[in-house]
């Protein structure tokens, strides 16, 4: 179970989404925590979906280490013609879901892709667990927005049947086995909204509410944080993979180049001495410091 609070309004703010989008990035992240929740890595975890819809990208991320981000973009004169639905093929339309997992140099990165399929990106998900990964899940998205009081609020559930050849898992029957799912997908449908968002109902009590009969184990959670990962460092280097020539057509007004990270809006300005610095050869730059 995920649930996030000030981490989604710190991304959320800096941005001017409509609700609609903003709804669907707080779900993104939440379900995108969730997920990378349940696997093993160090390094990035990245969840983006991708359509022809008024939405068209959606990115969710977080670090091994619990740094969250996540941005969208939309078309505001398509989505204003736009009526209201499920998200997913409202403002999504016809796309992919990719999940991808990225260990760095020295591990093969991991990326699993299905196609945008059912109204929510709930649906998306579990049927990419069920389908791609060959795990029978269920998922409970739940995003709400600032009033009362408090920011932006989102919340995810997730619960999978896990192979029966797994280390530890119980002995059970065929019947006795799909009988334990039947039993915990009922559970898990009958919480409500309210309840995956309710402050004053810590995840850990939730949680007792519904599976306390199914020989529930609780692990402490894991912090979540809303840091962006951009530096002035990461956008040299970016600079450096495109020709001079085309980095002068950037040029604004007053004669500098601005490039503004996607996820958090930080500019980093680069006028003709930061920009010969960002040029200068590796071995010019290493011989005069």
């Amino acid at each position: 179970m995920v649930r996030l609070g000030a981490a989604v309004q710190t991304i959320l703010e800096s941005h001017d989404y409509p609700q609609r989008v903003a709804s669907l990035l707080a779900e993104s992240l939440a379900l995108a925590a969730a997920l990378a929740g349940s696997l093993k890595y160090d390094g990035i975890f990245t969840l983006q979906t991708q359509g022809d819809g008024p939405v068209s990208l959606v990115v969710a991320d977080v670090t091994s280490d619990g740094a969250l981000r996540g941005y969208a973009r939309f078309d505001a004169d398509r989505l204003a013609r736009t009526g209201e639905g499920d998200p997913v093929p409202t403002l999504l339309g016809k796309g992919y879901l990719a999940f991808t997992v990225d260990q760095g140099l020295k591990v093969e990165r991991y990326q699993g892709i299905v196609e945008l399929e059912g109204g929510t990106l709930a649906d998306c998900a579990r049927s990419y667990l069920t389908q791609s990964e060959q795990l029978d899940s269920q998922v409970a998205l739940v995003s709400q927005p600032p009033g009362a009081g408090h920011g932006w609020r989102t919340a995810a559930l997730m619960i999978q049947r896990m192979p029966a050849n797994q280390s530890g898992a119980p002995i059970l029957t065929a019947d006795d086995a799909n009988e334990a799912w039947r039993t915990a997908t009922i559970l898990m449908g009958s919480v409500t909204p309210a309840e995956m968002l309710d402050d004053d109902l810590p995840a850990e009590h939730l949680l007792h509410r519904l599976f306390h009969g199914e020989g529930l184990t609780v692990w402490e959670g894991k912090g979540l944080q809303a840091r962006c990962r951009c530096s002035h460092h990461g956008v040299v280097r970016m600079l450096q993979s495109i020709p001079r020539a085309e980095i002068e057509e950037l040029r604004d007004e007053g004669g500098k180049v601005g490039i503004t990270c996607e996820f958090c809006r930080t500019t980093y300005a680069f006028g003709d001495v930061e920009l010969d610095q960002a040029y200068i050869p590796a071995t010019r730059s290493a011989a005069n410091p």
